[in-house]
């Protein structure tokens, strides 16, 4: 019977070990998060965390166009907590520190600073489908816009392809700004996406 003891308890270790390792072992480099807070002046910001780093940040305000601020790692300060660098409206620098020092996972915290608008906190969850993290729904015009305001061209129409949408033809193009219309089949919506120096800022339902 001692060796049945044995190995009773030497399972239930071997069982609390890989309990204890799937709670808390760091979030899957590959695994994207979005890290959300607010600026005290309104402008609500989405810290995307991919691939083991910050990218980008993107900015929201009502009234206002979307700004995207591309992230550059900078260094590590001295609590070992990664420092981003970036900047808003090709004028303002922005800095990102990420609170987990490298270890970033739901419920993480990052502090955000812009010059001039001082320092914000935000907290980290899980992507959602949709690139700019929104439910990743297409069925609606409204759906489309909380998926990619403020997404990048090239993840934008990733996201469009994925879900069906096929490019049929560039409505307008200017050094700035660029309209594509966009078709699906099953539904036959056709959309135009509207870039601003390479960023979404609207999506208009034409059907």
């Amino acid at each position: 019977m001692t060796w049945l003891r044995r190995s009773i308890v030497t399972g239930f270790a071997g069982l609390s070990f890989l309990m204890t390792d799937a709670i808390f072992s760091p979030v899957q480099a590959t695994q994207q998060l979005f890290c959300t807070g607010r600026m005290t002046n309104g402008w609500a910001y989405t810290a995307e965390f991919l691939d083991g780093r910050f990218t980008q940040i993107r900015w929201e305000r009502s009234g206002q166009p979307p700004q995207v601020s591309q992230l550059t790692f900078a260094s590590t300060n001295a609590l070992g907590q990664p420092i981003y660098r970036g900047s808003l409206m090709a004028a303002v620098a922005v800095t990102l520190v990420d609170l987990s020092a490298g270890d970033v996972r739901p419920s993480s915290e990052i502090s955000v600073g812009v010059e001039e608008w001082g320092w914000s906190r935000g907290t980290c969850g899980l992507s959602s489908t949709g690139p700019g993290g929104g439910t990743g729904s297409s069925g609606s015009v409204a759906a489309l816009r909380q998926d990619l305001l403020g997404v990048d061209a090239t993840r934008a129409r990733e996201w469009l392809r994925q879900n069906d949408f096929f490019f049929t033809q560039t409505i307008e193009q200017t050094t700035t700004r660029v309209v594509e219309q966009w078709h699906r089949d099953t539904d036959r919506a056709i959309v135009q996406v509207i870039f601003n120096n390479s960023v979404v800022s609207d999506v208009v339902q034409m059907r």
